[in-house]
């Protein structure tokens, strides 16, 4: 008397009606079943088989590994999804302990606008202290009284622009020299 799997989930359409919610999206299957359901039906399976025809050991061995590997996966399913909402919490953390740490410092923000191609360029830079942080949505830093997103920050602190038409004009001049 095997049990059959597909059998079991045949009428797994029917779901606990809760007049208390306001979509049924959430409700409850009724017919789902748990490892400790398993061990109980294989244990009648035991008891009340008959003796003239029993049980194949490799159809309850096929049952076992086919339980052991659908545990298996619900629990690397949980591990997976806690490890989600693990990552997400240290970026968040990280996020708010790096816009923390711009405070008073002299940053440099970047004003992009599209261009005709749609691709983004600097319109105009900003340079400035950090006054403040708003950590509410996307993480946001004031520089001279306005607010910017995080990601237009550009540089920390006085970073040395570098100037190419110089240069060239340097090995001109030394070249004729």
């Amino acid at each position: 008397m095997a049990v059959d799997a597909t059998t079991l989930m045949s009428d797994a359409a029917k779901f606990i009606f809760d007049s208390e919610k306001t979509t049924q999206a959430s409700a409850t299957s009724a017919n789902t079943m748990t490892t400790d359901d398993y061990w109980k039906l294989m244990a009648a399976q035991l008891q009340y088989q008959d003796m003239s025809n029993p049980m194949d050991n490799s159809e309850m061995m096929n049952q076992m590994v086919q339980m052991s590997s659908m545990s298996a996966m619900s629990k690397l399913s949980d591990a997976i999804a806690n490890f989600s909402t693990v990552t997400n919490n240290l970026s968040t953390v990280t996020l708010t302990t790096y816009s923390t740490g711009l405070l008073g410092k002299e940053v440099t923000v970047a004003i992009t606008e599209k261009d005709s191609e749609g691709k983004e360029v600097i319109k105009e830079k900003v340079k400035g202290t950090v006054t403040g942080v708003d950590l509410t949505g996307a993480t946001s830093v004031y520089v001279n009284g306005k607010k910017y997103e995080l990601s237009q920050v550009m540089a920390v602190g006085d970073v040395p622009e570098e100037k190419t038409e110089t240069k060239t004009e340097d090995k001109k001049e030394k070249t004729t020299a």
